[in-house]
């Protein structure tokens, strides 16, 4: 009897919930390897990330990483904070760790999962993001 009740309470918890998750599809404004390094950091592409990255300071020797991290903006935000913004959080972890201290955003210990969200995938919303970079 008590997981039967157990059960109906879950139940109607994850029916309760107002599943409207957000997809964000990211169009670049440009051809330039900073707006296509914005769109693989909204887009959670680590991988692409790090290749562009490594593109981009390959061309010159006082350009590394760290540098474009901190001095490519994505739509007038900080790469990382781009990257948080639209629920990165692969790229954005790796950009935090290489974004100056001033600019960091703190992590904190708090984690909340959506488990309605997880599995209801159709009520998902598509918002498309136009990305412009600047050096």
């Amino acid at each position: 009897m008590k997981i039967l009740n157990l059960i109906s309470v879950v139940v109607i918890l994850l029916l309760s919930f107002n599943v409207n998750a957000t997809k964000y599809k990211f169009i670049a404004a440009d051809n330039s390897i900073e707006t296509k390094i914005c769109v693989f950091a909204g887009n959670n592409n680590k991988l692409g990330l790090k290749n562009a990255l490594r593109l981009n300071s390959w061309g010159a020797a006082f350009v590394n990483k760290r540098f474009s991290v901190n001095n490519i903006t994505c739509n007038d935000m900080v790469m990382a904070h781009f990257a948080h913004k639209y629920d990165a959080l692969d790229t954005f972890a790796y950009l935090n760790r290489l974004t100056t201290k001033k600019d960091k955003i703190h992590a904190t210990s708090v984690e909340i999962k959506d488990i309605a969200a997880v599995l209801n995938r159709r009520n998902e919303e598509i918002k498309i993001i136009y990305v412009g970079s600047a050096k």
